[in-house]
């Protein structure tokens, strides 16, 4: 019987909120050949390290998020739902305005999306306040995940900062990759990059065959000094190569509605299961699971306790 309950996870990472308005298009504007999309309903979820911790809650575990928001009404909106959903937060305002993704919806095809973010690095100051919070808190959490979404927050020498400190108390650190430049993760216990992130940091293209999947984590296991890489693999579900011989499962989804956010509760249940002690093939094959639950649902989304049990 899983139970998280006792499990706490410190997420950091960029931040996002994801917007949705969804609406109906019934005709083509006069100022220029664009669909007029008549909105009829507004939604807010939380995206990117937000996501994780928002399936780490809806998972039954306890969650802190840090990161950064701006000095808006979208970074209010992030607060305003992790308070919804009992996600303890460690949010620092910055100049910068809160990443958001703003998805325009009409019918049942997204006509398109717009962007708020400024990918600069955060200033010191900032780092300096973020780190000295999680020297003081990381001691009293199971695992440490790194959500890295390229937008500036997980630099180089925090990441390295952030692995260090963390293997200093003898916690795990998992990491969701973003970018070509992996040397930030040296050490990590588990980087689970999907196969074009793979390919990108291996520099060609690698299939998705079992065959080409390990002997390319190998190159960016030794490449970069990790330990493992769990690789998710859409419809061929995932793969994890590391010191024990290679473990494939196939996915656990017949149908695939939506894989954005897929990763995010692969990484949020991989962290709960370790966190508990449960051995990594078997944490692989309940976050396989709950990945085949996420897909069949649109946007990012999450899942409860209650269906990843119905499934296992």
């Amino acid at each position: 019987m899983l139970d998280f309950s006792n499990n706490k996870i410190l997420i950091v990472g960029d931040v996002m909120l994801d917007k949705y308005y969804f609406g109906k298009v019934d005709r083509i504007s006069p100022e220029a050949p664009v669909p007029i999309v008549n909105i009829q309903k507004e939604e807010s979820r939380l995206g990117g390290a937000s996501n994780v911790a928002n399936n780490i809650a809806s998972l039954g575990g306890h969650p802190l998020l840090c990161g950064v928001i701006g000095h808006d009404l979208f970074g209010k909106e992030i607060e305003r739902i992790s308070r919804q959903k009992n996600i303890e937060t460690f949010l620092l305002k910055t100049i910068s305005p809160t990443i958001t993704k703003a998805r325009i919806i009409g019918g049942k095809q997204q006509i398109v999306r717009v962007d708020y973010e400024d990918k600069s690095e955060l200033d010191s100051e900032t780092k300096k306040i973020l780190r000295d919070k999680i020297c003081q808190i990381l001691p009293s959490y199971d695992i440490l995940v790194i959500s890295d979404y390229g937008k500036g927050m997980i630099s180089e020498d925090l990441c390295s900062f952030l692995i260090r400190l963390a293997h200093k108390h003898n916690k795990k650190v998992i990491i969701d990759p973003k970018g070509k430049n992996w040397k930030k993760y040296t050490g990590a216990d588990i980087v689970t990059p999907n196969v074009k992130e793979l390919s990108d940091i291996v520099g060609y293209t690698v299939p998705n065959t079992d065959r080409a999947i390990e002997k390319a984590a190998r190159e960016a296991i030794s490449l970069n000094q990790l330990t493992a890489l769990l690789v998710t693999r859409s419809d061929k579900g995932m793969s994890l190569i590391g010191p024990i011989p290679p473990i494939h499962i196939p996915t656990h989804s017949e149908e695939v509605f939506d894989v954005s956010g897929a990763g995010d509760t692969v990484v949020a249940t991989l962290s709960l299961c370790l966190a508990q002690g449960i051995k990594i093939d078997e944490a692989m094959r309940t976050a396989n699971i709950a990945a085949g639950i996420v897909v069949k649902k649109v946007g990012t989304a999450t899942l409860s306790i209650e269906e990843l049990l119905q499934q296992k």
